[in-house]
Parts: structure tokens; sequence; C-alpha cells
């Protein structure tokens, strides 16, 4: 039996054709290139859901915090309202009927050098109902300016804006983490197409081998029909039909249970997705060797994994900072000033007679008598807290220290695994090129040698063993190929990955 020169690239052309529908209810099946499972992976893939989840979940910290430095308003509307007996002989009356309506206003702002500014609006009317009142009814107004400001602890722009510097560098870190699951996911799905592509083309040289298997086979019944040959050279043929029958048995299910791996990468949930047999579209030309910019220099630049360590550390070096300005003790300046304002309808006073002329009026005149600025309040004070030789701050100080301090081993131990993983890479690409080029040669002198060998089995010249083994050399070199080519592509897509230039590589636009 003679092999054609062309019959690898017929074999390849083969493994690409999708499969036939088959009248009996075979699955129905359809192509599917590598680009479009990357596409699918990132469309579909749970942990990419997830990770993107997770993300703007982390980005709404910006704003509840950003929050913080926005005013707030307050208000408070109440009635009062008291019918009690009275034993004071001034009262002039033995039953005291008073009522009274609030009305109160303010704002307060935290600005972020950590001072608050309060504005309080307070407003009253009491209807005292009592002989000694001197106005019936009574309106008072007062309008309040109150600053607070810490002097030594969570003072001073930093402190307070910590909790928001925190939340920021929790949203860089976060980013990074979804740009590492996209180019897991997209690595993932590249690997795991390869690896269906590889296990599919397994199947068809174990076929193939099956089929010169069968054919020397059928020859040798042949020849021992027409005498050229001992009855006891079909048992060497009748042996290796029934192995690489087994052989291909296996590569068949390695190929179903690659071809599963794969469509659990690609985030398929229908049930007639898993179902449909997918044919893997060889990928074109031959990965190119590594070049100047697949450096580890490169990665530490683009791996969003470091982007998002280093925002980790700086978040944590905050939270140091505000955990050593917490030892501090707590001494705050207070200041307030207001104005006041009275008036209200003469009620007759035995013990203060003509008393309050220069108060009489109504709400209006109460505003009024306020604005004009002759009564006012003013308050200035420090107030302190010092706990007790700061044992639970010094701890958390100490604690706080010590997760900066493994932050930062954390960054070495990264920078060392980015470096073995470029390195690597680039070899493992080097090395699997160089296989490329030294399994086509194989596959091209074991076919050679095969053709030559079955030219002298015609002539008698040699036996079916050594067909047999020079058959199985020549799939063994088509394998090499497959794996060699395979491994090229696994290589690339390790390298992409290690250097973090895999989103580019593959044309993808990232939201």
């Amino acid at each position: 039996m003679k092999i054609h020169p062309f019959f690898p690239v017929l074999l390849l052309l083969a493994s690409a054709v999708p499969a036939l529908p088959d009248p009996g209810g075979a699955p129905p099946a359809r192509e599917i290139t590598m680009r479009e499972c990357v596409e699918t992976a990132l469309r579909g893939n749970i942990d990419v859901a997830v990770s993107r989840s997770e993300r703007e979940v982390t980005g709404l910290a910006v704003p509840m915090e950003e929050a913080a430095f926005l005013p707030m308003f307050t208000g408070d509307l109440s009635y009062f309202r008291s019918i009690g007996p009275t034993g004071s002989s001034i009262a002039g009356t033995l039953t005291i009927d008073q009522s009274a309506w609030e009305f109160d206003a303010g704002v307060q702002e935290l600005l972020r050098s950590g001072t608050t500014l309060s504005l309080s609006f307070e407003n009253r009317r009491l209807d005292a109902g009592t002989a000694i009142s001197l106005f019936n009814p009574e309106y008072s107004t007062a309008l309040t300016l109150s600053v607070h400001h810490p002097l030594l602890k969570n003072s001073g722009r930093e402190a307070t804006e910590a909790p928001l510097s925190i939340a920021r560098a929790g949203v860089e870190a976060g980013a990074g983490d979804w740009l590492a699951k996209v180019m897991d996911t997209i690595a993932a799905a590249r690997t795991s197409f390869l690896a269906y592509h590889a296990a599919s083309r397994e199947g068809e040289v174990r076929k193939t081998a099956l089929s010169l298997a069968e054919q020397l086979l059928e020859q040798t019944e042949a020849r021992i029909e027409a005498g050229f040959a001992a009855p006891l050279d079909r048992l060497p043929a009748e042996a290796a039909a029934a192995s690489r029958k087994e052989e291909l048995l296996r590569a068949e299910a390695a190929a179903r249970n690659a071809e599963d791996d794969l469509k659990n990468v690609l985030g398929l949930r229908a049930d007639q997705d898993w179902e449909e047999r997918l044919v893997p579209v060889p990928p074109e030309g031959v990965p190119l060797p590594p070049g100047q910019d697949d450096t580890f220099e490169e990665a530490m630049r683009r791996r969003p994994e470091v982007l998002a360590l280093s925002a980790r550390t700086r978040r944590t070096e905050i939270e140091e900072s505000v955990a050593k300005n917490r030892i501090l003790p707590d001494l705050s300046l207070t200041a307030s000033g207001g104005l006041t304002g009275l008036a209200g309808s003469l009620n007759p006073n035995p013990f203060f007679s003509g008393g309050g002329e220069g108060f009489e009026g109504g709400y209006g005149d109460s505003l009024e008598e306020m604005f004009s600025g002759k009564h006012y309040t003013w308050f200035v004070g420090l107030s302190t807290e010092i706990p007790w030789k700061f044992a639970r701050e010094k701890a958390e100080w100490a604690r706080a220290r010590s997760v900066l301090e493994q932050q930062h081993l954390r960054e070495e131990g990264l920078r060392a695994q980015i470096r073995t993983e470029v390195r690597k890479a680039r070899r493992d690409l080097a090395s699997a090129l160089a296989r490329v080029d030294a399994a086509a040669a194989s596959v091209a002198a074991d076919r050679g040698k095969l053709e030559a060998e079955e030219r002298r089995l015609a002539l008698g010249a040699t036996t079916t063993t050594q067909v047999l083994e020079f058959q199985q050399d020549y799939a063994r070199a088509l394998l090499a190929e497959v794996k060699a080519m395979t491994d090229a592509y696994v290589a690339q897509t390790r390298l992409w990955r290690s250097v973090g230039t895999i989103v580019e590589k593959e044309g993808i636009s990232i939201r």
C-alpha cells in the first residue's frame, strides 16, 4: 500500500469538516474558531460575570464616601400643650394652661480639613397662660453658627479623606481583579480550544492508523489466499488492527471530554448548546517567536495583578497612617456664636408693670430684633479625651504595620512570580517552534520510510510486522507534529498572558 505525499494535508482538512447530519438522530454540529471561543467565553463565563458584578459593587463605595462631605439638612416641627394644677401664689391661677409651637431648621457640613460647620435656626411661639408672663403669646428666635475642629486626633485633610482614599484604592484594585479575570478567561478559552482541537486531531490520526492496519490486513489475507504468505502473517495485522481500534476509542472519548471542558469554559447553559457538537477550526499559520516587548519589564507595567496589588498596598498604607494618627489625644476646639430675638403681645404683670414695651410685636418683630445684633451669644472651648495608655490604639497600629509589611512581601512575591512566568513562556514558545520544524521533518521522513517498506512488502522483501512498525512510527510522527503545534499556541497564549498583552493581541475592546 502506498501513501500519497499529500496525505497529511488531506488529514488536516478532514479534521476541520463538520460531521454530516445523521438521519438517525445524530447531534447537530457547527464549526467554531478560537476567536469565537474567546468572545463566547467573555459573554457567558460565570466567573467573568461575577467579577464584573463585584467591580460594580466596589465602585459604589466612592460615592458613598463622597457623601460624607455633602451638606446635611435637619428640621423639626413640634407642638406642645400642657394643662396642670399649680401651687404657686404668683401664677394668679390654680391651673396653668401652656402650649408651644416650635420649628427648628439647620444645616451641617464636614469640610475636608476635618472641620464641622453647623448652622441652626430656632423658632418658638409660647402661650404661657399665667399672670407672671410678660408676653402672651411670646415669640423667640435664635440663629447660631457652630464650628468644631479636631486639633490632634483625626485632624487634617489626610485623616478626614482617609475613608474616601481607601474606597478609591478599592475601586482600582477591583478593576485590576476584573481585568485579570478577563485575561484568565481569554487564556482558558484559547487553551481549552487548543486542547479540544489537539484531541480531535489525535482522533483523526488514530482513525487513519486503524484504516492503514485494516488495509494491510486485507492485503495480507489476499496474499495468503494467493499463496505468497503464511497464515501466521495474519496474526500481527489482526493484533495491530484491534490495538489501534482501542486507541481510537480512547482518543474519541478524550475528545468528547475536551469538548465538555471547552463548553464549560465558554459558559454554555442551554441544554441544546451542550448537545450540539463543536467542530474546531484549525488556527491559521504558526505562532511567532517571542518579540522585543515580551519582557518582564513590560509585564510589570501591564499586568493588572500588579496594578491591583499596588492599589491594595496604597490602601493599607492609608489604613496604617490612620491607625498611627489614632494614638494621639482627642483634642478639639469648639466655637459658636449666635443672635437671639424676642417679641410678643404684652401681658399685664403686677410685678413688672409697664415692662416689655420694647419687645412688643409678632413673629416678624422677633426676627427683626434678632438680626439687629443687639442680643447675641458666643462660646469658645476645648475638649479632650485620652484613653488609658492608648492600649487599644497602639494594638491597632501594630496590626496595621504588620498588614502593611505583609503587603510589601506580596508585592515581592508577585514580582518573582511574573518574572518566572515570562521567562518560562519565552523558553516554551521558542522550544515548541523548534519542535514544530523538527516534527514536520520527522513526518516527511517516516512517510518516505513507510512507502519504501510497503514497496518492499509487495516484492516480498520484508514482513507484515515491519510494515506495521513503520505505520506506527508514522502515526507517532503525526501526533508529535500535532502536539508541537498545540504546545506552540499554548506557549504563545501563556506568554501573552504573562506579559499582560493578551487582550490587545486578541483585538478585544474592554468596557
